[in-house]
């Protein structure tokens, strides 16, 4: 090293040092100033730690390009540092940061968060690590398995956290754990479990704590429950409940100032249920702000997913071959960053559309797609429905499948039947009351509606119980 480089560093090293011993504010609100200078400085261990709270400075002001900025010059560091548990411990720190500022600029099951997940894990084994750390990256695999609709993965890891939790007695910890279980119990069908699982995890929420843990947790966890809970809500068909969670949602929202939180919860907690009870029009307005909201924000995750329900709800409202294309552009993105959550419900929405469209052989191509995905994901949430699309494709068939038709519906009704999935239950009965095949009266095919109609709680305003409704006082 030149003279003239050991003076440059020794400057930066002085400088360093004078904003940290004699400036505290400048070391408190401009890490990243002071982690350059101890870099310049060849101080590598100091400049490591700098870099990481700059980056956690960050992901606290919901500014993951800059934290991610943070993160890569931290991590570009860390082989001029002596090995040992300082530097494991380090490193494990930087890489979870990393995985948070991925989450929404790239995704949840992209090669790179999975990457800064699995580096982290491998520091886990070693024995380096606290119980939070250990729990955050659990749930970022849980989650990174969901997302790409590996079902039984994401099972075996959330009740991982379960056992693990357990164990604790950090009432975060439980919450993030029984949250996790209770979406991936809703997304293979088992509603009531997942009702049940959610409402555990409800017990263990507290608004204003976890709302400032926001950052740590990708997205806040306490409110993520609320709109799993409404699904499931909805599917067993309590909808006054549903509705009442839906308003709670809205509420914390509004002011909650987390980016990644407020994309995932718009979608999740309003988005999605408008889906679920086809009110297209204002899931198509909806879905429009999430995308100029995510554009602005760099939610990139959500940004494809308000996308992809945008272009959903087109297709439901008007399905002409431009919103078909634009429909099945989005369901493409999607894939290409790993994600999958969801594919049967957007196959069958597809199928609607193409049958809507009168293209009957690519409604059967796409809908045989969706069983296909079930099979190989265990995704078994909208399995109901595809039956139900199954009789419907059959009706439209140039020589009308009356009987397969009629299996298909059946079928459709005991599936929702096993699942308690009273919407799909109330869908499936009234295409079935519908067709009044084999001589049924008018009494029997009320006989078929009113016990299911009996047994969900409000929704008058839902597409299924309106239909139904409908359907009844036709059937005089």
């Amino acid at each position: 090293m030149s003279p003239a480089e050991l003076k440059e560093r020794t400057v930066h090293a002085d400088i360093a040092r004078a904003l940290v011993e004699q400036f505290s504010d400048k070391a408190e609100s401009a890490p990243a100033i002071i982690a350059h200078h101890y870099t310049e400085a060849g101080l590598y261990e100091p400049a490591v730690r700098y870099w990481l709270a700059a980056a956690e400075r960050a992901l606290s002001k919901s500014a993951p390009t800059e934290a991610d900025r943070h993160i890569v010059a931290g991590l570009a560091l860390v082989p001029h540092l002596a090995q040992g548990s300082d530097r494991q411990s380090l490193e494990l720190s930087l890489h979870l940061a990393h995985a948070n500022a991925l989450l929404p600029l790239k995704g949840y099951s992209t090669s790179e968060t999975l990457a800064a997940l699995m580096a982290a894990k491998q520091i886990l084994e070693s024995g380096i690590g606290s119980d939070l750390q250990r729990i955050l990256v659990l749930h970022g695999l849980c989650t990174a398995n969901y997302v790409a609709a590996k079902m039984n993965a994401a099972l075996e890891i959330a009740l991982q956290m379960v056992e693990f939790t357990d164990r604790q007695d950090d009432p975060a910890f439980r919450l993030l754990s029984y949250r996790a279980l209770g979406s991936v119990q809703y997304f293979t069908g088992q509603y009531r479990q997942a009702l049940e699982t959610l409402r555990l995890a409800e017990g263990y929420r507290d608004p204003i704590k976890l709302k400032l843990l926001s950052y740590r947790f990708g997205i806040d966890p306490g409110l993520a429950v609320l709109c799993y809970k409404l699904w499931a809500l909805m599917e067993l068909g309590l909808l006054d409940q549903a509705k009442q969670v839906a308003e709670q949602v809205t509420a914390e929202l509004k002011d909650h100032g987390h980016p990644p939180t407020i994309a995932t919860c718009t979608f999740f907690g309003v988005i999605w249920p408008e889906l679920l009870s086809g009110k297209a029009e204002e899931c198509e307005q909806h879905s429009a702000d999430l995308v100029a909201y995510c554009t602005e924000k760099k939610v990139a995750q959500f940004r494809l997913w308000g996308t992809l329900s945008l272009t959903c709800a087109r297709s439901m409202i008007k399905p002409t071959p431009e919103n078909i294309a634009a429909f099945r552009d989005a369901i493409s993105a999607q894939h290409a960053t790993g994600a999958h959550l969801g594919d049967s419900f957007f196959f069958a929405n597809l199928t609607a559309a193409l049958l809507g469209a009168g293209e009957v052989s690519e409604a059967d191509l796409t809908l045989q797609r969706a069983f296909d995905f079930v099979e190989q994901s265990g995704e078994r949430w909208w399995l109901a429905e595809l039956y139900r699309l199954t009789g419907l494709v059959k009706l439209t068939q140039a020589e009308p499948d009356i009987e397969g038709a009629e299996a298909a519906f059946l079928k459709a009704i005991e599936t929702a039947r096993q699942q308690e999935a009273r919407l799909h239950e109330l869908r499936a009965v009234t295409e079935l009351a519908r067709l009044g095949r084999r001589n049924a009266t008018s009494r029997d095919r009320r006989m078929m509606l009113e016990p299911i109609l009996d047994v969900i709680e409000g929704g008058e305003e839902t597409r299924e119980v309106r239909d139904a409704r409908a359907l009844l006082l036709e059937l005089v």
